[in-house]
């Protein structure tokens, strides 16, 4: 493998939920991060925790774990070259935050969050040094129930992803959106096999997700990244 030419690997903190976490990769070296570390030879820090979501709950969840949202935990990063935010997913899904509103200034919206989590990033370690991937394409995507544990109807998943990038946007930070691309929507012929279950990649979903990543991240990290050979 050879170096990147900086006397110290870069360090990247990948902030996200249960597809940052790995859920459905064979294992841990073949998450979509790890494979992007391998090959622009940085240190990836994988901050992802299962059924996490951007936006705080007013109502605690049966699951405490869940509730341990990306407004609460950016607070453990620590020290960083750069910062990745994946999610918003689970927003969707389940919880009972509301969308909100662009502007909104409360962690207990989803447009707040979003507003205070990448505001909070970019004051500790710069725009440039934040980016955020846009929430993938999933089965249930237009369930106004989310992934059915919701109540009352509530926006569907392109209306997360739009206050997500309206929120990034505003805070000037580069996004990642791989919603055009068929291999990773599992609502198409070509997406559903690199699929486990319709919302999470299978390790071939990883990989096809690690190319993605790396060419992205190889221009936000800079020219003296090269990758392995």
């Amino acid at each position: 493998m050879k170096d990147n030419g900086d006397k110290a690997r870069k360090k990247v903190v990948f902030l996200g939920d249960s597809i940052t976490e790995g859920c459905c990769a064979c294992c841990p070296e073949n998450i979509f991060h790890a494979l992007a570390a391998r090959a622009l030879c940085f240190d990836a820090v994988n901050m992802g925790k299962s059924g996490t979501r951007i936006a705080r709950q007013t109502t605690p969840s049966e699951d405490t774990e869940k509730d341990m949202d990306f407004v609460r935990r950016a607070d453990d990063i620590g020290d960083a070259d750069f910062v990745v935010v994946f999610g918003g997913t689970n927003d969707f899904g389940h919880g009972d935050a509301p969308l909100g509103r662009f502007g909104d200034e409360t962690e207990y919206t989803f447009c707040g969050a979003c507003r205070v989590l990448l505001r909070k990033l970019c004051e500790k370690y710069g725009k440039d040094k934040v980016s955020v991937i846009l929430p993938l394409h999933r089965a249930d995507e237009n369930d106004p129930h989310g992934d059915g544990s919701k109540k009352s109807v509530a926006p569907i998943l392109s209306d997360y992803v739009a206050a997500l990038c309206r929120e990034a946007n505003a805070c000037g930070v580069p996004i990642l959106d791989l919603r055009g691309c068929d291999e990773l929507d599992p609502n198409t012929e070509r997406g559903a096999k690199n699929f486990q279950d319709g919302l999470h990649p299978n390790d071939a979903g990883h990989a096809i997700l690690a190319q993605a990543v790396t060419s992205f991240m190889q221009k936000q990290l800079g020219a003296n990244i090269r990758c392995a050979g």
